[in-house]
């Protein structure tokens, strides 16, 4: 289960694990209404969109950015 264990690192290195679930959930989604799928070996992916999206995450395909990178990208910092 590589996906599970690259989604894993990705939550640990994450200041915002919630957001990450958030952007997972959102992919499946958009996968289980017929969006392509990112990784050619998964079978149906409307099928097995949750293991498809989590292997996407795991491997980079798909990235997603919380408000606080987009302040602090913009130079706008929290105080």
């Amino acid at each position: 289960m590589k996906s599970f264990e690259g989604v894993e690192n990705l939550a640990t290195a994450s200041t915002n694990q919630y957001k990450l679930a958030l952007a997972m959930a959102k992919r499946v989604r958009a996968l289980r209404n017929g969006a392509p799928c990112l990784i050619p070996e998964i079978d149906n992916p409307q099928q097995n969109s949750v293991k498809a999206a989590m292997a996407e995450f795991a491997r980079g395909l798909i990235s997603y950015t919380t408000a606080e990178d987009q302040h602090t990208d913009q130079g706008v910092h929290k105080s």
